[in-house]
């Protein structure tokens, strides 16, 4: 019994200094960053923002690669069928992780275990607007108007996690408005713009490029910010505050801890620096340098949220 406990604790001091090793070699050459979408997307922006700046620290480049599809399924089983050595990461939005178990069937893989995070980098707020045209300037003004015109009007929905949100917003409030789903953002944007649908959610980015086009109604999030600091927030107007736009670097299940952990110092030195936070800002992201437990929790409650939603809109994996 002795000698196999020497023997495992022996096995257990040569992974370790294997691992030490892995972490002082770490990088040697080239890190990939993965982007499930397609170029231009917030979690592209995300992920090019940040390469320029790890890459310094890392003393390797960094490539940004689009691998979109599915929903992001695609790039991010790519990623897990990378060795899981760090070399490849995932850069994603949290609720697109916490959503794919509830809308894809027979999904290969289990986003919430199989990608853990490795930091929480910044957030983004949804915001919910309408086209300028329309003949409401407020959101208390558009749901009068919903009222007394039943069934007249449509909200656009890009993805699920855009779908779950206008249900979970109008759940309650009386009124009758069709969701109508669209495959990616560019369509569903030409939509609003042409109105076509007269209502939905947008990432902070886009709607800060749709400019005079569109009217601001609300956004998600606690407190007001800029660039939108005299909009209300959808909690000031008592309304259901939903999940924003969260953004995660992730690695593959089983990816060495001290690589890990050179990969979240990396992050979080750059979103640390005021430069990079003013270039977010700009963007219309807080910088949030989360740890990887806080982002896991973060996943795990939106998990819970959208679940929650989808029962109550009786959505099933498809």
């Amino acid at each position: 019994m002795k000698t196999v406990r020497l023997a495992l604790l022996a096995a257990a001091l040569c992974v370790g200094a294997m691992q030490s090793a892995l972490a002082q070699s770490f990088p040697s050459k080239i890190v990939h960053f993965v982007v499930p979408y397609s170029p231009g997307t917030s979690p592209d922006i995300v992920a090019r923002i940040l390469a320029e700046e790890m890459a310094k620290t890392l003393g390797q480049p960094i490539i940004v690669e689009n691998r979109g599809g599915a929903d992001g399924a695609i790039g991010m089983e790519y990623v897990l069928h990378q060795p899981a050595d760090g070399y490849t990461v995932l850069s994603t939005i949290t609720s697109n992780l916490a959503i794919l178990p509830l809308t894809v069937k027979d999904l290969r893989f289990d986003p919430l275990k199989d990608l853990p995070p490795v930091i929480g980098a910044v957030e983004g707020r949804y915001v919910f607007l309408s086209p300028a045209a329309a003949p409401w300037t407020s959101f208390d003004e558009l749901i009068a108007y919903a009222k007394a015109h039943p069934d007249k009007l449509n909200a656009g929905s890009p993805t699920p996690q855009v779908r779950l949100s206008n249900q979970e917003l109008f759940r309650g409030l009386g009124v009758s408005i069709t969701d109508i789903p669209y495959s990616s953002g560019g369509p569903y944007g030409t939509a609003l713009l042409a109105n076509e649908v007269q209502m939905g959610f947008i990432s902070t980015s886009s709607a800060i490029a749709f400019g005079s086009r569109v009217r601001i109604l609300a956004v998600t999030g606690e407190t007001r910010r800029p660039p939108f600091t005299n909009v209300p927030t959808l909690k000031e107007l008592g309304r259901p505050d939903l999940p924003g736009l969260s953004f995660t670097l992730n690695v593959a299940t089983g990816t060495p801890a001290p690589i890990v952990a050179a990969l979240h110092d990396a992050a979080a030195k750059a979103l640390a620096l005021p430069a990079l936070r003013k270039r977010f800002e700009d963007q219309g992201f807080d910088v949030t340098a989360e740890s990887a437990e806080a982002a896991a929790h973060r996943l795990a409650d939106q998990y819970r949220f959208f679940s929650d939603a989808a029962k109550r809109a009786g959505i099933k994996p498809e």
